[in-house]
């Protein structure tokens, strides 16, 4: 038993519906090194506290090593091993070979768990540290081998020319001696040929010197060339997956960006100030005015803005969007409802909208929804209900026949607290409640229709909404 503990320890828990702003050190539970092929990791998975079927799910590694080196791939899952159960979230999943091509701390490193319907459900944030090896191969690194190999010659031709040197001072100490011995004709013939020699070695030193045409000059303009090139790969490849930003200024000022790119930031003002969200990025459309909360002006020369993407969803906005409406209700029951029940309808009789018993139904409430709720309890008299905030009404709860009703327009919500309720009391705290959104900038900062509406468009700036058949 004990042993089998400690290999499910090796299991690095996930929770694709909790906060990942934080970043997860997996440095204790796993090592890879410099040139492995097949470096693992196991995972745990969760959703929301309860193991997650990751049957059909993909998992994407995006990440930038110590080297400014960027990868994206999508990993290889299995559950093979022992302990394996994909069923329960427990998996295996495997790094491409020779993704660790440098020893040292990324600089980024990230997991994006992508459901069998396509959806990027959760990103999470790891600290991965490489271990070096003696000998190692980066793969597609074709500028910066041309080098290395330039430099390896350089080098060699420089050793060959101490040598050289040295053999010639040899000669010439041994001619030196020599001359003394001769006659003073054969002495100058020899001294001519020397000049000669020393202007022909002058010439060659120039020609690797020279700052127009010299052989350095060369070398170092093929260095920058290719440093430029690596750039632009760098920065090409980059525009096939989101860009990262921790706040909505710094995505502002990044001047990289390209049409049909996608952005996310993970805060508005801080980095961890829950308003994160999508954007796509497009170019602006004629006479358009950004309202700088879903349009947003970034620092380009092309005419760029950044359209808020709603149509996703992120840790953020998650809890938001499912108990982002508040129902504030005073009972004075002195007492904690336990069984709370919300109830959503339209057309109830005396809220028709175009008068009584005029709907195609004829008399009576439709469109009946019972909704999801949480509760909490500020006090043993008040209760806070949350639903979904696209239920939002504009109307505070009053109570009668036993409950408390919202009433906007032809729309009501109706709040059962699921136990005997003292009439006298309740009347008592009438018109004292509540009911608001939740403050955000975030994702559905504007309340939105509980039933279905199409989008009829009128021009590329002007839509209307009408109400489905």
């Amino acid at each position: 038993m004990a042993t089998q503990l400690a290999k499910l320890n090796q299991y690095i828990p996930v929770d694709l519906l909790r906060d990942q702003d934080e970043t997860i050190d997996i440095t204790d539970k796993f090592k890879g090194r410099v040139g492995d092929v097949d470096s693992y990791i196991k995972l745990w998975v969760y959703s929301n506290s309860l193991p997650q079927d990751m049957t059909g799910w993909r998992v994407l590694f995006q990440g930038t090593d110590s080297q400014h080196n960027d990868f994206r791939s999508y990993m290889k899952m299995d559950d093979s091993q022992q302990l394996d159960m994909i069923k329960t979230g427990r998996i295996t999943l495997y790094f491409d070979a020779n993704i660790f091509q440098c020893d040292g701390q990324w600089e980024q490193a990230y997991f994006s768990f992508i459901s069998p319907d396509g959806k990027i459900v959760s990103t999470v944030n790891i600290l991965l540290v490489a271990m070096g090896s003696n000998f190692y191969a980066r793969m597609g690194k074709h500028a910066k081998s041309v080098i290395d190999e330039f430099n390896d010659i350089l080098k060699k031709l420089q050793d060959e020319a101490d040598v050289d040197t040295k053999q010639l001072k040899k000669i010439v100490d041994d001619t030196n001696k020599m001359l003394t011995e001769l006659g003073d004709d054969t002495k100058q013939q020899f001294l001519e040929w020397l000049a000669k020699y020393k202007q022909s070695l002058q010439d060659a030193l120039n020609a690797v010197d020279d700052p127009k045409e010299g052989l350095m000059t060369k070398y170092s303009s093929l260095l920058t060339m290719a440093k430029q090139i690596q750039e632009i790969l760098k920065q090409a490849q980059f525009h096939d997956r989101p860009f990262h930003f921790a706040t909505v200024s710094a995505m502002q000022k990044y001047t990289a960006l390209m049409d049909g790119d996608l952005a996310i930031t993970h805060g508005w003002d801080n980095y961890d100030d829950g308003h994160g969200a999508y954007w796509n990025i497009r170019v602006k459309h004629k006479d358009e005015t950004p309202d700088e909360q879903n349009v947003i002006s970034i620092n380009t020369d092309m005419g760029l803005v950044a359209e808020r993407n709603s149509s996703l969803l992120s840790a953020d906005s998650l809890e938001d969007f499912l108990y982002g409406y508040t129902i504030e209700i005073k009972h004075n029951q002195c007492e904690h409802p336990l069984c709370p029940a919300v109830l959503y309808y339209e057309d109830a009789i005396g809220t028709e909208r175009d008068g009584l018993g005029k709907t195609s139904h004829g008399f009576g409430q439709t469109n009946t929804k019972l909704i999801n709720c949480i509760a909490e309890y500020p006090d043993a008299n008040t209760i806070k209900v949350k639903i979904p905030r696209n239920f939002y009404l504009d109307a505070v709860p009053h109570y009668k026949f036993g409950a408390w009703y919202l009433i906007d327009g032809n729309r009501t919500i109706k709040v059962d607290l699921g136990m005997p309720i003292d009439d006298a009391k309740a009347q008592a705290g009438d018109g004292e409640g509540n009911s608001y959104l939740s403050p955000n900038t975030g994702y559905f900062s504007k309340p939105t229709s509980p039933t279905d509406l199409r989008a009829v468009y009128i021009d590329e700036h002007t839509q209307r909404l009408l109400w489905r058949d």
